[in-house]
């Protein structure tokens, strides 16, 4: 589990810094795997002229790959901190405010092959994600809308259907034993199937191409 630690750094500096470290030491302890921000930019002000906008985007960008955030006391006197916390609220990440630690899903417990492999698939999609729409624009789905973007995904389906041994003419033919594909592999229909379907969730957001 991936946590993130939230708390104020203006004032008194390396106090806060060190209250921060501890922290994250106790999380790291506990078996999580840890981002300090405190220490990830530790005196950054002190050689460089950047403003705490630049620091707080970054930060909501590592927020966003997290399981957790856990707000260090204090917090609340931070206008960052604040802004991390909504900013987790927003996109059901869970929160927890220190001493109270995140605590791991029997699934994450269970089966941690599963859950690895899981979110492996999800940073691959989205690279994917990031060199297809590259090559097509974001023009391939808005100028069709949802009837394009279904049209794509029943495209993958049959296929699938097909290659897995779900045999269709104009109805339903029976089942064949699986065959081969001769070009892309089923896990790669597969792959494009979930993306296309994350694309749905933002064309319906209307997030897509923005």
């Amino acid at each position: 589990m991936l946590v993130y630690t939230a708390g104020k750094y203006r004032g008194d500096i390396n106090k806060n810094i060190a209250h921060a470290r501890q922290v994250a030491i106790e999380l790291w302890q506990q078996g999580y795997t840890v981002i300090c921000p405190h220490l990830n930019t530790q005196n950054f002000e002190q050689d460089s002229n950047l403003k705490d906008e630049i620091y707080l985007d970054g930060d909501l960008e590592i927020i966003l790959r997290c399981d957790a955030v856990v707000m260090i006391p204090g917090w609340r006197d931070s206008a960052g901190a604040c802004c991390e916390y909504d900013f987790a609220l927003r996109h059901d990440i869970p929160v927890y405010e220190y001493p109270t630690l995140p605590t791991k899903s029997p699934t994450e417990k269970l089966r941690p092959l599963q859950c690895n492999a899981f979110l492996s698939t999800i940073m691959k999609m989205y690279r994917i994600h990031l060199s297809k729409n590259h090559d097509y624009s974001p023009a391939n789905i808005l100028a069709t809308g949802e009837i394009g973007l279904v049209t794509r995904l029943w495209d993958k389906i049959a296929r699938l259907l097909n290659l897995t041994g779900f045999k269709f003419t104009v109805i339903y033919d029976g089942f064949q034993p699986p065959s081969q594909p001769k070009h892309e592999s089923i896990d790669d229909t597969l792959m494009d199937s979930a993306v296309y379907s994350i694309i749905g969730i933002l064309l319906r957001k209307d997030s897509w191409g923005k």
